[in-house]
């Protein structure tokens, strides 16, 4: 016979880590995917109804997002989105381009048979994904689009050059989120594009990869840039 026994609540300890894991991730989600804008103020009690966690949860997920430039943080004036410039996302991509060549062609260098496949199995999930028409079709493309560059760099030996890479990523999809509204893709052949990229990392051709993968990013900023979202603050 089954008895019934008081419920075994967590350690408090471990319940607010739980708890400020649960706000760091929301908020870091809708400040990359571009549901709160640049500069926009993050009052405490506000985020607090909106993600339905506690004020002292709220808080330190802020203070987290700090270093990752996500947040800024002023005296007497508490927690902001951080802004956005041109010169900032010159610099990002710049910054992308150099991390993920010299990624690229580590994988190229020394990608197995098994990065191959996981290559071509992520070029084959891109290729086939639906255009994105809506929120919910973008959401699928922009999982497999990461999953695509993800994988053409995963065969480099280096960890703390695929953590760079996966950071410089986020910030720039953040870039493109919040100018997707107001930007054209002025006839642009992704697809086309990725496909280029994938046939030069197979061949085991570095030098026409990094070359590819430095005009497949510079494309996106200029795009980014012509859309005039993006101020010279």
């Amino acid at each position: 016979m089954l008895v019934d026994r008081p419920m075994e609540l967590p350690p408090i300890a471990a319940s607010a880590r739980s708890l400020t894991s649960i706000a760091f991730e929301r908020l870091r989600s809708d400040i990359l995917g571009g549901e709160l804008l640049p500069r926009e103020r993050l009052p405490i009690q506000a985020l607090s109804e909106r993600y339905q966690v506690g004020a002292t949860a709220i808080r330190e997920a802020l203070s987290r997002l700090v270093p990752e430039g996500l947040v800024a943080c002023a005296d007497q004036r508490g927690f902001s989105v951080t802004s956005v410039s041109r010169a900032d996302l010159l610099d990002l991509t710049e910054t992308r381009v150099r991390i993920e060549q010299m990624a690229l062609q580590l994988a190229i260098e020394h990608g197995d048979i098994e990065w191959e496949s996981r290559l071509l199995s992520a070029f084959h999930r891109l290729s086939r994904a639906p255009a994105p028409t809506s929120p919910e079709l973008a959401t699928q493309w922009s999982a497999v689009h990461r999953a695509f560059h993800e994988t053409l760099v995963g065969g480099c030996s280096s960890s703390w050059t695929l953590r760079l890479c996966t950071l410089l990523y986020d910030k720039s999809e953040r870039y493109r989120n919040l100018a997707k509204q107001t930007t054209r893709e002025r006839g642009r052949d992704v697809a086309a594009e990725h496909q280029s990229l994938m046939d030069a990392a197979m061949s085991r051709n570095a030098g026409l990869a990094c070359q590819l993968l430095r005009a497949h990013f510079n494309e996106t900023t200029e795009i980014i840039l012509a859309g005039g979202l993006v101020g010279d603050e």
